[in-house]
């Protein structure tokens, strides 16, 4: 009897933890709620979003206008889900360094609440220059296209760029928009199926433990 009790608890052990890897290794999704233009310019720069109920910054990763008010989902996307493929902008051989020449332009974004007339033209150069590296056709100003010259020029240093301790890039989940945002402090809560399985745990370990009780009593 106490080697089946202890055989039960070691499968139950190995489901658990089955559970908690297969739950983490797929993409996470949060509700996002664009508040408003924040410190772009002509929706170039750096917009404000309240994601999962956390606040940020986060930069367009395309010109078109957002409504404030608007919600919608999105897939939660690090470096290695883009480095395997997901991103709206991932769609041939090669676009992956489309997000690492963007993750490096990230980097040099000035996030502060208010800007200077200079740190504010920056943030519009680089946005628009991550408009055109995700396929924007138009003339770009002088500082943004001495920008995406730069970021384009082949340096490895940059089209290989890791950026996963610097930014996220959230994905609607229907594909019609994309914002890159700093690794933001969204608590990611445990699956709900974990909560169920641990109570289907308890009960079992209960039973067990009194059934082990009734052997011993009966020895």
């Amino acid at each position: 009897m106490k080697q089946a009790s202890k055989n039960l608890l070691g499968l139950i052990s190995a489901v658990a933890l089955i559970c908690v890897a297969t739950s983490y290794s797929v993409a996470s999704t949060v509700e996002i709620t664009y508040e408003n233009t924040g410190t772009s310019v002509n929706n170039a720069g750096l917009h404000q979003l309240t994601i999962d109920g956390v606040s940020t910054f986060a930069m367009n990763a395309q010109s078109k206008k957002i409504r404030p008010g608007r919600n919608w989902t999105a897939t939660v996307n690090s470096y290695d889900d883009i480095q395997a493929g997901a991103g709206k902008f991932n769609e041939d051989s090669g676009d992956v360094k489309k997000y690492s020449q963007v993750g490096w332009l990230f980097n040099y974004m000035n996030f502060s609440e208010t800007l200077s007339s200079s740190s504010q033209s920056w943030n519009t150069a680089i946005s628009q220059a991550v408009w055109k590296i995700m396929g924007k056709k138009g003339k770009l100003s002088s500082l943004a296209t001495y920008v995406y010259n730069y970021a384009t020029r082949g340096y490895s240093s940059i089209d290989n760029y890791n950026w996963s301790n610097s930014m996220t890039v959230y994905t609607s989940t229907n594909l019609r928009s994309e914002f890159f945002a700093p690794l933001a402090p969204i608590a990611t809560p445990i699956p709900s199926a974990i909560f169920l399985f641990g109570s289907v745990f308890l009960g079992l370990f209960g039973i067990v433990r009194r059934s082990n009780q009734v052997s011993e009593m009966q020895a």
